[in-house]
């Protein structure tokens, strides 16, 4: 939310500014996450392609990413669940997406739209959460 607040003062209100404001939050987390992710690997593949003579994109596509892969999405799917709770609230500030028709059913007093809103906010991230986790248990 930082990120949108500094992004709304410097380019004003607009669906750029939201987007901006949730990429760079999941840049810097994703890479993150990815350089933990990739420095578990284990050194006895990597060793062990090395000691054929592989050379780095060889060690990198068939030891470090099929090691890493199955946690990147789970990080990557993560992020995608933390962004669209995230937009309905980078939404009211930009005033942009879901979170500006729940903002403006909310300022002006309608009540039973706002709690649509709210309710369809909830069932579409209760949606995204199961479905992210039925792709988790296949790919852990």
């Amino acid at each position: 939310m930082a990120w949108a607040m500094v992004l709304m003062l410097a380019f004003s209100q607009s669906p750029l500014t939201g987007y901006f404001a949730l990429f760079f939050a999941s840049l810097g987390f994703l890479t993150r996450a990815f350089m933990e992710t990739i420095d578990e690997v284990g050194n006895n593949s990597i060793e062990a392609l090395q000691a054929t003579g592989a050379g780095y994109f060889h060690i990198i596509f068939q030891a470090v990413l099929p090691a890493s892969m199955p946690q990147m999405i789970s990080w990557l799917l993560y992020m995608i669940e933390t962004n669209i709770r995230d937009a309905t609230l980078v939404g009211v500030l930009t005033g942009t997406g879901i979170g500006f028709s729940f903002d403006l059913y909310y300022k002006r007093f309608d009540y039973h739209a706002a709690s649509l809103v709210v309710i369809f906010i909830v069932i579409t991230v209760m949606l995204i959460e199961f479905v992210s986790n039925n792709i988790r248990r296949v790919i852990l």
